[in-house]
């Protein structure tokens, strides 16, 4: 998982359209408890700053996340203000690369632009979208299987080898159609798609389901 995100962190530094100095990430938890000792270590190669929803909003305005290159979101928070919510998108007219870990799916549920933003949609209940029904998603923890790499020549997955993972997996969620796949699995406990880009405004948008705990 390391070398994934260290990869996807550089690119989405060398993308984004805002110059800082220096070239620091922010981390943004919230939700629920993180394990912050081996969590931050797959960070450790980045100068990077961490806080916590609800309090990450006031950061979220044009002259403070200048000084970041890139956000990791990885968080469950749910309630979120008109006020929060244009503050939450200063992020992406700004141009800065985003990339979203595992359960940062589940945020914002009441909030239909989040699904937008991230890409894709986990249902904590029945969901009817013209006509049609989704959900309820579900998951499994502790299950063992495969992770394939869609196109070994996209940059977000270059060279980089199927994998086998330990880990919590999703079942039922959306992907939205416009989306780039970059990671899947056969696995019968999983959703298909476990990993995803694409470009919401001016920022490029990374989203990775693998990263339940220190075993994945």
């Amino acid at each position: 998982m390391k070398q994934i995100i260290n990869t996807i962190l550089l690119i989405l530094l060398l993308s984004t359209k805002m110059f800082s100095q220096p070239e620091k990430i922010l981390i943004v938890t919230g939700g629920k408890e993180v394990d912050k000792e081996n969590f931050y270590k797959l960070f450790n190669t980045f100068s990077y700053d961490t806080i916590s929803k609800p309090f990450a909003f006031h950061l979220f305005d044009l002259d403070n996340i200048s000084n970041y290159k890139a956000i990791v979101f990885y968080d469950t928070y749910q309630p979120i203000s008109d006020e929060q919510k244009k503050s939450f998108l200063n992020i992406f007219e700004g141009g800065i690369g985003v990339l979203f870990l595992h359960h940062s799916l589940v945020s914002h549920q009441e909030w239909d632009e989040y699904e937008k933003i991230v890409g894709g949609r986990y249902f904590h209940q029945v969901w009817v979208d013209n006509e049609k029904k989704y959900g309820p998603s579900t998951y499994k923890h502790d299950q063992d299987f495969l992770v394939e790499i869609i196109d070994k020549t996209h940059p977000v997955t270059i060279d980089m080898e199927n994998f086998k993972i330990h880990d919590e997996t999703y079942l039922n969620y959306r992907v939205l159609p416009n989306a780039t796949p970059l990671l899947r699995t056969g696995y019968r406990e999983s959703g298909e798609l476990l990993g995803w880009t694409h470009t919401y405004k001016n920022s490029k948008v990374v989203y990775l389901m693998p990263g339940h705990d220190k075993n994945a």
